[in-house]
């Protein structure tokens, strides 16, 4: 195959397999906006509880996912193998994959569960006011009942998309963005004399569609996905253990990588506080817009990780290095066409989410630095992504923490709030930060490039 007809086919294979998992991204991110819709017709109490709750539990499905993740690597070139031999033990040993991920998603669901159970107990030492403090904490203790079958249905979704069958995803992910509303009505307004729980009633309605999906999941892959006759709840209760610590030893950097990025953005907007509510709704509306264009970059990332591990489980890295180049230059042409559109439509963009001038203003301002860390987080994901595949991930993870943190962060904290008189730059307030962030991400970005490039050439020796 010629490298234009190479090139061809992958791009066609990319976006085939990464539409479907944009979709079940933005549907996740849906599933947390139905709730504090909703909440917000209940009282401004609720909704505040909701975005608390929501703050605090979502760090930690990133975390559980980003842990959860590594089945992709794994499945895609055992997947691969298997389907090039034709060796039904191959298929058996994928199966047995899964079901090491499913006790891995279980346990790991369980203790998510837990420390969510713990954290709602220090909700009322942060939130003064003692009827949003309490609707939170329930808030969460309702969520965090629904977490061991998170951890189940990541289990099952990683799977299906490294199987190349992430529509079948998108479908049930979908249906439970769908569902939530009338499961939410239930409990948060009372509909067919349900009690009428408001805020906390999300966090049941969530509960219940997360076991919804679980169980679809669940169905879906006895049928389209596992051998006739598979054994899977056996394998359940023992699991092949060399399977779990693969899971583990590839999950949990990319995990802590996650949370390293979730926490920085976190972090960036709590030191924001102090210089006001205009700042603070500024940064928040230049980060709901590059939340939401960043879904695209993730999402093609994701798909670079299966691919990519389909090539090495053939055992052609030549066609892997290909591949993994062809999805950064993907994901850059895509974070060029954001950059363009916010750089374009800042100021109307901004006016969408407040009719304060000067949030107006500030939005608008921060978005053109979203716009130029557009490029540098789409590469560094891509990169990321494609370095899974190789099962790279301890360096990616501590390369990401130095970039976010010392660097980024550092830098954006003397920026905002000291400047740097000797070069005649002075505090720059949400800008500094943000200008802390372009820094972040591009150090990252390059260093990850790099590292990609490292990695693919030996893989050829």
């Amino acid at each position: 195959m010629s490298a234009t007809d190479f090139s061809r086919h992958e791009r066609k294979a990319l976006l085939g397999l990464m539409l479907p998992i944009l979709a079940t991204q933005l549907a996740q991110i849906g599933m947390g906006t139905v709730d504090t819709l909703m909440s917000g017709y209940v009282s401004t109490r609720d909704l505040a509880a909701v975005a608390i709750g929501t703050a605090v539990w979502m760090p930690v499905w990133l975390f559980l996912a980003g842990i959860l993740v590594a089945l992709s690597p794994l499945a895609a070139s055992m997947n691969a193998r298997a389907n090039q031999n034709g060796n039904n033990q191959q298929a058996n040993d994928l199966s047995n994959l899964l079901t090491a991920t499913l006790f891995l998603g279980l346990v790991l669901g369980v203790l998510s569960g837990g420390l969510l159970w713990l954290a709602s107990g220090f909700v009322s030492w942060l939130v003064d006011d003692p009827v949003t403090a309490q609707v939170a904490r329930d808030y969460l203790l309702a969520i965090a009942v629904g977490f061991p079958a998170v951890g189940i249905f990541l289990a099952y979704r990683f799977f299906a998309e490294a199987l190349n069958q992430a529509a079948h995803v998108t479908r049930i992910m979908l249906t439970g963005l769908v569902m939530n509303i009338p499961v939410n009505g239930l409990f948060v307004y009372g509909w067919l004399g349900f009690p009428e729980l408001g805020g906390v009633g999300c966090g049941i309605g969530s509960s219940i569609v997360f076991l919804g999906m679980a169980i679809a999941m669940a169905f879906d892959t006895r049928k389209h996905r596992l051998p006739k006759g598979f054994a899977l709840l056996q394998g359940l209760m023992k699991p092949h253990l060399p399977h779990v610590r693969s899971l583990l030893k590839i999950g949990v950097p990319i995990g802590l990588a996650i949370f390293f990025e979730v926490s920085l953005f976190t972090a960036v907007a709590l030191f924001l506080t102090d210089l006001g509510p205009v700042v603070v709704a500024g940064h928040q509306v230049a980060l709901n817009v590059s939340s939401l264009t960043f879904m695209i970059p993730l999402s093609l990332g994701m798909s670079l990780t299966v691919r990519v591990g389909h090539f090495l489980g053939r055992n052609e890295p030549r066609l892997a290095k290909r591949a993994a180049w062809l999805g950064v230059r993907l994901n850059l042409a895509c974070a060029l066409f954001n950059a363009l559109l916010i750089v374009l439509f800042a100021a109307p963009i901004a006016s969408l989410y407040s009719p304060d001038h000067n949030v107006v203003e500030l939005g608008a301002q921060l978005l053109l630095f979203a716009a130029v860390f557009q490029l540098s987080d789409a590469t560094q994901v891509a990169a990321a992504g494609a370095l899974r595949a190789y099962h790279d991930t301890f360096v990616v993870m501590l390369i990401t923490f130095i970039a976010y943190w010392p660097l980024g962060m550092g830098s954006g904290y003397v920026l905002a709030f000291q400047g740097i008189p000797a070069l005649g730059i002075e505090a720059a307030g949400a800008q500094g930060f943000w200008t802390g962030l372009v820094i972040g991400l591009t150090g990252a970005a390059v260093v990850l490039t790099m590292r990609l490039r490292k990695v693919t050439k030996a893989s050829l020796k």
